[in-house]
């Protein structure tokens, strides 16, 4: 919690200084907004690696992998960054769109994994009452 206010304090004092950063990427507040959820993901897969069941494991991966890849590309975006201009155009938004549907994916797959051992709870549960 204390991460939270000092983070929305601090880009409230910068964003009262400088309005001129509504209408550009700043650098900073990218940094300081993927940095924390960055470092809580890492914490809580080490956390719960120690564990023989792996909650909200593939989240947390798709979030590290999700975050990392747009903080970069979000990093380097006041820059015009074009990888191939020879047949057509690919810059770097489209690997953030991409990023974007494999952390989609993840949750998906976190969802059905959660919802089959619920299902799977509940069948054991119904066989054992029987």
């Amino acid at each position: 919690m204390a991460v939270l206010i000092l983070v929305l304090l601090f880009l409230s004092i910068q964003y009262y200084l400088i309005p001129s950063l509504y209408w550009e990427f700043n650098l900073i507040e990218i940094a300081i907004t993927s940095i924390p959820l960055l470092l809580y993901a890492f914490y809580y897969i080490v956390s719960n690696l120690k564990n023989i069941k792996h909650d909200y494991f593939y989240f947390c991966n798709g979030l590290i992998i999700y975050l990392t890849s747009s903080a970069s590309i979000f990093l380097s975006g006041n820059t015009d960054s074009v990888i191939f201009t020879e047949p057509f155009v690919l810059d770097l938004w489209f690997f953030n769109s991409l990023f974007y549907i494999l952390y989609q994916v993840l949750i998906y797959k976190e969802w059905k994994a959660l919802n089959f051992r619920q299902t799977a709870k509940k069948n054991f549960e119904n066989k054992m009452a029987d």
